[in-house]
């Protein structure tokens, strides 16, 4: 992307760290057109399990972030 644009790669690092945090943040979908749609969502409490031990473990509230894929970038990843 940096090349493409013509950037250094540490300025388009710090291009994508801001949409991200600056978007997902306020709990607003971010949407690339033709690449896909990053959409926050609440995980609830829920039980978990050490996979070592064995032993259960809450799991505390949190957001997490969902991703769809766009069309275009599905048919590119599907070209033969």
């Amino acid at each position: 992307m940096a090349s493409r644009v013509g950037c250094t790669e540490v300025v388009a690092r710090q291009m994508v760290e801001v949409l991200m945090e600056e978007g997902l943040s306020d709990g607003n979908d971010i949407v690339l057109q033709g690449f896909g749609t990053f959409r926050p969502w609440k995980q609830s409490f829920r039980a978990g399990r050490n996979p070592r031990t064995g032993e259960s473990c809450p799991i505390a509230p949190r957001t997490s972030v969902r991703f769809k894929v766009g069309k275009n970038l599905l048919r590119a990843m599907n070209k033969r």
